[in-house]
Formats: C-alpha cells, sequence, structure tokens
C-alpha cells in the first residue's frame, strides 16, 4: 500500500496547515439530502474495489453513465483523459455529494498509473486535467433523461503554476452531473485498472462500450460503420476507406482487448455483415471469462439483498406528483414512500409511479406553506413523517 494514500476523504488531502475546508448550504441541499438516502436504500450501483491498488482477484470497478461514454465532445479528448476521469471519478466516488472541491496528489495518482505502464513524469496529469477542463459535451443518448440538459462539462480544474508547484490537484465535477453519476440509469461498469492498461488510441473507447452490454442477457453490440466511427472519436476526414478503418482502428482495439481477459473479464468477437457488396454492420459479441461470472454472480447477490427498495420512478411523475403535493420537496416525500413501504407487505408495488402519485394526493400540499397545527396533524396520520430529511424541508419550506 503507497505511503499517505486514504480513498477517503480526498477533499482535505494535502491542504496547507491552517486553511480550512467549508460546507456551504443552500436550499437546493435539501434535494440532494433526499437523494443520498434515496441511494442508499435502492439498488443503486457503486464501485467495487480499490482504485489504489490493483488487484485481480478484488478488481475496481466504477459504474459510468452510458451517455458519458458516447457523448458528442468539443476539445482535445483523449483516450488518456478518459481514463484519467474514470480513475478519479472512483478515488472520490464516496465524497461527490459531500464535497465540491477534491484534492489529491499528482503523485500519488502517478504511481498508480505508472504501476501499470504509464509514464514516470506526472506532468501528463496536468496537460491532461487542462484538457478535460476545456472540454465541453452534447449529450446524445439520454433516453429522455431531462437531468443531462444544461449540463456541458465533464470536469473542470486548478492546473495553476501554483498548483503545480504544490503537486495538488484540485478538481470537480460539475454540480448538475453528481446525482446522475451517483444514479446513472443506464450505466457500464469499468474496470479502472484494465482500462488505464490499454494503450491504443481507440481500444479505450471501445472497451467501454463493450462493458456497456457485458451484463446483458445478449451481450452484443451492432453498430452502423458511420455510427461505430463516430462513437470512436474517429476524426473527420481520416481513415474514410473500410479497409483502414478496419486495419488502424478496430482489429488493433479488438486485438489488445483480447490480450488480457483476465484483466478485462471477456474476450470479444468481431463480426461484418454486409447491405450489398458494402460492409454495413459491425457486430461485437461479448463472452465473459469464468473468472468474471463468478464475480458478477457474487456482486449480484450482493445487490439481491437491496431488491426490496429497487423502484424507478419516471421523470413526469416527479412533475405530476408535485401538483398533488404542493410546497414538499418531492425527493424527500419520494425518500419516505420509499421507507414507508418498505416495512408494509407487497412490496414494491405492481405499479410503483401511480403508488407514489397516490401518496403525494394522501398528503397534500402544505396550507400556507406554515408549519404550527397542520404539521401536528399530518404527523398523527402518517407516524413515518418524523423523518429528519422531512423536517429539513418542512423547515426550508416554511420560511
Amino acid at each position: 500500500m503507497m505511503k499517505g494514500l486514504k480513498v477517503r476523504n480526498s477533499a482535505t488531502r494535502g491542504l496547507p496547515l491552517g486553511e480550512k475546508s467549508y460546507l456551504i448550504f443552500s436550499p437546493w441541499s435539501i434535494s440532494i439530502y433526499a437523494m443520498q438516502k434515496i441511494a442508499a436504500l435502492a439498488k443503486i450501483p457503486v464501485p467495487t474495489g480499490n482504485p489504489w491498488v490493483p488487484s485481480h482477484h478484488d478488481p475496481a470497478t466504477v459504474p459510468v453513465p452510458l451517455p458519458v461514454i458516447i457523448v458528442s465532445v468539443e476539445g482535445p479528448y483523449t483516450e488518456r483523459d478518459r481514463k484519467l476521469w474514470t480513475f478519479l471519478l472512483h478515488a472520490v466516488w464516496e465524497e461527490l455529494e459531500e464535497s465540491t472541491i477534491h484534492e489529491m496528489s499528482v503523485r500519488d495518482i502517478n504511481h498508480v498509473f505508472r504501476e501499470l505502464g504509464g509514464e514516470h513524469d506526472a506532468k501528463w496529469i496536468w496537460e491532461s486535467a487542462l484538457r478535460l477542463a476545456k472540454t465541453t459535451v452534447e449529450w446524445r443518448l439520454t433516453d429522455g433523461d431531462a437531468r443531462y440538459e444544461g449540463i456541458a462539462a465533464l470536469f473542470s480544474a486548478e492546473v495553476s503554476r501554483t498548483a503545480k508547484a504544490v503537486g495538488t490537484l484540485r478538481f470537480q465535477f460539475p454540480g448538475l452531473l453528481i446525482p446522475i453519476l451517483k444514479d446513472p440509469r443506464r450505466f457500464a461498469r469499468l474496470r479502472t485498472h484494465f482500462m488505464i492498461e490499454l494503450s491504443g488510441k481507440y481500444a479505450v473507447t471501445l472497451y467501454e462500450l463493450l462493458e456497456s452490454v457485458a451484463n446483458k442477457d445478449v451481450p452484443i453490440i451492432k453498430a452502423d460503420v458511420e455510427e461505430l466511427r463516430s462513437w470512436l472519436k474517429v476524426p473527420e476526414g481520416k481513415l474514410l476507406r473500410w479497409q483502414d478503418f478496419r486495419r488502424y482502428v478496430l482489429e488493433p482495439a479488438v486485438k489488445q482487448i483480447n490480450k488480457n481477459p483476465e484483466g478485462s473479464g471477456f474476450r470479444v468477437r468481431m463480426k461484418l455483415q454486409k447491405e450489398g457488396r458494402a460492409i454495413k454492420w459491425v457486430v461485437f459479441e461479448v463472452f465473459k471469462t469464468k473468472e468474471r461470472q463468478a464475480i458478477d454472480e457474487k456482486l449480484r447477490t450482493h445487490e439481491k439483498q437491496l431488491s426490496l427498495f429497487d423502484v424507478r420512478l419516471r421523470q413526469e411523475t416527479y412533475e405530476e406528483a408535485r401538483k398533488h403535493a404542493p410546497g414538499w420537496d418531492i425527493y424527500t416525500l419520494e425518500t419516505e414512500w420509499r421507507e414507508w413501504g418498505a416495512r408494509r407487505p407487497g412490496w414494491p408495488p405492481d405499479k410503483p409511479d401511480a403508488a407514489f402519485i397516490g401518496f403525494c394526493k394522501q398528503r397534500g400540499g402544505i396550507p400556507g406553506l406554515r408549519l404550527g397545527d397542520q404539521w401536528g396533524s399530518h404527523c398523527s396520520k402518517w407516524d413515518h413523517m418524523t423523518d429528519k430529511g422531512q423536517l429539513i424541508s418542512a423547515r426550508f419550506m416554511s420560511d
């Protein structure tokens, strides 16, 4: 284990003596608090393993939203930047909602990458952080998830001369992106260290795409050639001939991924399909190794313990629920509803959206948005309303 390395509390790591960090609360923090409680209850994916310690027996994995992988970028976004972004996400996962700015030793970061075949000089980390900070994104595959609206960046960092002299990377993930990172809906579980080991220009992105289907019942990707070129970020005007695209992009990437099935946990087979005389489709089939199957089965067994709370609501359900419970923080009500339902037989409900709306109808609005007698009558009617998150919401809405 590297000296001084801690996965937790990275937000205070490296602060000069006497310097303090502050946590500022705003009305928005109420929803964040509620979402934290929901995350604890629902079967929301979480990382596994230790990002600081490579291990084949306990591989470090981190869930990354699929739209983050299949995203249109504007800026110098390289495969090395993808690796750094994923590693940093894994390293500060537990602190994403606790601290807006994270601090981490560049030397410690580079130690992990160097163990996995990276450079000895840590200069690349500053260069990569700067590229990430300059990158803007346009979401292409959100499946109607309105949470992505208004998010135009993946990362920001301080790369000043002073920061470089101190050797501490100060960075943050966009505030609006954090709830999505913690509850991605659709995601790929990436093996952090295997991804870092990949050196091919297109192997990193192809690996991310393959992981997005690796756990499906039918682990296959079928992509139009032009669509695949876009996903893999092949520069416009480059490698336009199919023979060149196959020779310099697809075959090297597949070969490198298959070179270490123990690291990735699978092998991939590529097939081609024609439309007329031209190659129209590329099909990738994923075959898990026995070791990967055993690890995934263990993870599924653990997740089944939380299946009681695994209820997903549609985005429009929240809007409808707000109409029936005006004044309340809707996410706080969702938390209470889940906790209340978990104590009753027949959970989860067959129609969770209708059930939640019904719950909100019974709750109703806060009369005049005030506490007082109404508060007491609500408490006598709903014995589960003494939850801390609900109390915070009531105080906020009454101000």
